[in-house]
């Protein structure tokens, strides 16, 4: 009898549909700019991913219950899965276990098993450059011993700009945000009220994105004022800010002007005489024209639940969407705009008085502004997306029948 490992129970599901085989062909031809170092698959046990005694004995009877069908499946998950973590902390399963459906906990798994390979390829490049950099100074020794110009520690050095230096930095990008406050530009409410309610990957790309909009913002010309209101548990939030957004966990946050937390809602935290407006794309108004709000409230979430339009009703303030629809010939892809963008928008409307067209076209990727089927690069990617969920699709009829009952 053959061992069950999960390479070996590959074999047993069906045969993929013809797509499949035409996205695996051209895919491997195809390479991307952004890939990094390819990493061996690695063989996992199933028993050195299960939680901890500890962990186990602190459930519930509910959780317990949970716990045990949450095994089953998750064992199903290690032998026929494709993207598979090579660890299982009893963090992960404590995310697990919150997870809703067999969907939810593919998707969270699958997650977990794409960061972990980022991490193995990410340490196997630094360990691959500091090798490369031993041998370039050893070099660079070389010719110092000779006589000759080598660089490095203890030999010629390059002088760095002694005008520049982070304070320094920190110190103009605050005072530029102090100049916006007093400029009579729109400020900007990032509402937070859902993050909190999200899952683990939600709420961290959210972070991310917050962390770039906060960059982004501060590298502008002419910033806007951000501010965060509806914040969520403090316990909740330290945590966000430390493993996503940064900024406020890191050194001499002092020197420089951060956006403000508040659990207050909009209207209480700038006043009701305030011009406050809410952006939300499922608004029926549209956002046309100069930008003259006192106020613009933007819904820190993925948009895929109508939250921001829900927000702004709660909220008693005017939805609006952006023009996109108006001056943009949205060709594929969902017409999502990432927050860091959303702010460039605004803001550079905001400088040209109004232009929304060339805002939009300088801000929106052009992959979106291309017709899919003209496009190569994007049949290949749909080929992949099918094959993909056809993927999905098999594994989780597999994982449902085989712990049915």
């Amino acid at each position: 009898m053959f061992p069950l490992t999960r390479f070996f129970a590959r074999a047993l599901l069906p045969q993929r549909h013809v797509c499949y085989g035409q996205a695996r062909a051209l895919g491997s031809s195809s390479t991307s700019s952004s890939a990094t170092a390819p990493v061996e698959e690695e063989e996992v046990s199933f028993e050195s991913l299960k939680p901890s005694k500890v962990f186990e004995r602190s459930l519930t009877k509910e959780l317990k219950e949970k716990y045990e069908t949450a095994l089953k499946e998750f064992e199903i998950f290690v032998y026929m899965g494709k993207y598979v973590p090579t660890r299982m902390s009893d963090e992960a399963w404590k995310q697990t276990l919150i997870c809703e459906s067999i969907n939810d906990k593919i998707g969270y798994w699958e997650y977990l098993a794409v960061t972990d390979k980022r991490r193995r390829s990410r340490n196997k490049a630094q360990s691959s450059g500091a090798e490369n950099y031993k041998k370039v100074l050893e070099e660079q020794q070389r010719i110092y011993t000779a006589g000759g110009m080598g660089y490095g520690p203890e030999m010629y050095q390059v002088i760095s700009n002694p005008m520049r230096n982070q304070k320094r930095v920190n110190n103009i990008e605050g005072s530029k945000i102090f100049a916006a406050m007093n400029s009579g530009a729109p400020r900007i409410a990032l509402d937070i009220q859902y993050v909190e309610e999200m899952n683990k990957r939600d709420s961290g790309e959210l972070g991310n994105q917050m962390q770039y909009t906060i960059s982004e913002n501060f590298s502008a010309k002419s910033p806007f004022v951000l501010d965060f209101v509806n914040s969520p548990s403090k316990e909740f939030l330290e945590q966000w800010l430390s493993k996503s957004v940064g900024y406020y966990t890191g050194n001499y946050i002092n020197q420089t002007i951060l956006p403000d937390f508040s659990t207050k809602g909009i209207k209480e935290f700038y006043g009701k005489s305030a011009n406050t407006i809410y952006i939300s794309s499922n608004a029926r108004d549209v956002l046309d024209g100069p930008l003259t709000a006192d106020v613009i409230g933007i819904c820190v979430t993925m948009g895929r639940k109508r939250e921001a339009l829900s927000a702004a009703r709660r909220a008693n303030i005017r939805a609006y969407r952006l023009p996109i629809h108006r001056y943009v010939k949205w060709k594929s892809g969902p017409q999502y705009l990432p927050f860091p963008n959303i702010m460039n928008v605004l803001r550079e409307v905001y400088m040209n008085g109004g232009d929304w067209s060339r805002a939009l076209h300088n801000n929106i990727s052009k992959r979106h502004l291309v017709n899919a089927d003209d496009d190569e690069q994007k049949k290949m990617q749909m080929l992949r997306r099918r094959a993909r969920e056809e993927e999905r699709r098999e594994l989780t009829e597999a994982i449902m029948s085989a712990t049915k009952g």
